[in-house]
């Protein structure tokens, strides 16, 4: 119910701040995902990973230096994991999680110098897929498969974005995002050691992208 409250608010605020103007600016964006999961086990490392980011945005102007930018955007995210057991020898494990989103985010823009701008505001994801990919190698013998995680994860993830824009002359724009949830990614599941999930991940994504204003 709350997420489904998220979801109406962020539309509510389109929608009426569209209804006060006529500036509308209509744009893509795409550009560079940095993402990783909150992780806390000891014996195994973490490491980013990389992915894509692309959509479509809007810039509403509501007041003197202040605009509302809405996008729905198509998001690679996730995290990559290894482990090695120092006390047996030639094995190893190597897992990537991936995660696709499709989301919307509302900014808040408050224009501190012409062109630049400062940003936050709420965002709501949409699973798309959720895949683990990993190779176990043991003794010598390699294990390769892809395992679906989607019946595992939660279908809405809920978070915030703090970032800065910049808004060039020729329509071109640029902006760095940092994106931090406050819900969890996986339900509450058996801990298995070909999943490496559990219900206190959260995802955390930095992002830079380039896109261009038509209008």
């Amino acid at each position: 119910m709350k997420k489904s409250k998220l979801i109406i608010c962020a539309l509510l605020m389109c929608a009426g701040a569209m209804a006060q103007t006529e500036k509308v600016k209509l744009g893509v964006k795409a550009g560079l995902n940095i993402s990783s999961l909150t992780f806390d086990e000891n014996e195994l490392k973490s490491s980013d990973k990389t992915g894509f980011a692309a959509g479509l945005m809007a810039e509403i102007p509501v007041a003197k230096n202040f605009s509302v930018q809405p996008e729905l955007l198509y998001s690679q995210q996730g995290m990559k994991i290894s482990y090695s057991d120092p006390d047996v020898q030639n094995s190893h494990y190597k897992s990537t999680i991936k995660l696709n989103y499709l989301n919307i985010p509302v900014m808040l823009k408050y224009y501190v110098v012409k062109g630049l701008s400062v940003q936050a505001g709420p965002q709501v994801g949409i699973l798309l897929k959720a895949n683990n990919e990993y190779q176990d190698n043991f003794l010598g013998y390699d294990n390769r498969e892809n395992l679906d995680l989607k019946d595992y994860a939660n279908g809405v993830d809920a978070s915030v974005n703090f970032g800065l824009g910049y808004q060039f002359k020729d329509k071109f724009y640029a902006d760095v995002r940092y994106n931090a949830s406050y819900t969890n990614v996986f339900k509450d599941v058996t801990a298995n050691t070909n999943y490496i999930i559990n219900s206190d991940m959260k995802n955390k994504v930095f992002q830079i992208t380039i896109g261009y204003f038509f209008k």
